[in-house]
C-alpha cells in the first residue's frame, strides 16, 4: 500500500510532462486530421474525417500513453456532436503513437445507427487488409486496400450482388464496364486514378 501514492505521483508527472499536443497538429473538424485529447488521462488519439461544424470533440482511451500519444492495445473512442446527434468512432485493437496500427476493429456510429465497420489489419490509421462494411448501403468489401481504396484481390458485395477480382485504386473491370468502390465510377475508365 505504501508504494501506491508514489506510483500515482509518478504517473501524474509523466502525464504532465507529455502536455498538450502541438496546436498545429490538433484535429480540426472539416479540415485536417490531428490529435484529440482524452480529458481524463491527457492521452492523445489521432482522428480525422469529422465533418465541418462538429462540436464537443472528445477522446477516451483506456490504455497507456507514456509520451502523450496512446500506445499499445486498448479501446479508443472519439465522440462529437453534429446536426443534433452524437457521432462516435470506436476502435478496439493496437495503437502505435496514437494511430490505429495492427489488428483491430473500427466502428463508426451516428446515434444508435452503425455507419461503417472496418476490421482487420491497420497501418498508419488506415485499414489495409480485411473487411469494410457500410450496412445502410448494403455494401461489404473484403480484401486489400491502399490509401483507403481496394487494391489487389478483393470481393465486393452490393445488396447480394458479388464483384470479385483484382482491384486497382478502387476500380474493378467487369467485361467492358467498371465497378467502383470508394470513388466515382467515371474515374475508372482505363485511367490510373
Amino acid at each position: 500500500m505504501r508504494g501506491r501514492p508514489w506510483i500515482a505521483a509518478a504517473a501524474a508527472l509523466l502525464l504532465a510532462a507529455a502536455g498538450e499536443p502541438p496546436e498545429a497538429e490538433r484535429m480540426v473538424p472539416g479540415g485536417r486530421a490531428g490529435w484529440v485529447t482524452d480529458p481524463k488521462s491527457g492521452c492523445w488519439l489521432w482522428a480525422g474525417g469529422i465533418e465541418p461544424g462538429a462540436t464537443d470533440v472528445v477522446a477516451d482511451w483506456n490504455g497507456r500513453c507514456p509520451e502523450g500519444p496512446a500506445e499499445g492495445p486498448g479501446r479508443a473512442i472519439v465522440t462529437w456532436q453534429s446536426r443534433g446527434e452524437t457521432r462516435r468512432m470506436d476502435y478496439q485493437g493496437d495503437i502505435v503513437r496514437g494511430k490505429n496500427e495492427g489488428r483491430g476493429k473500427l466502428t463508426i456510429t451516428e446515434g444508435s445507427r452503425v455507419v461503417s465497420e472496418e476490421e482487420g489489419l491497420f497501418q498508419d490509421d488506415r485499414l489495409v487488409e480485411g473487411r469494410m462494411a457500410l450496412p445502410r448501403a448494403g455494401l461489404e468489401f473484403e480484401g486489400k486496400l491502399r490509401a483507403g481504396h481496394p487494391q489487389g484481390p478483393g470481393r465486393l458485395s452490393v445488396q447480394g450482388r458479388v464483384f470479385q477480382g483484382d482491384w486497382v485504386n478502387g476500380c474493378l473491370q467487369q467485361g467492358n464496364g467498371w465497378v467502383a468502390f470508394t470513388r466515382p465510377v467515371e474515374s475508372c475508365a482505363g485511367r490510373d486514378t
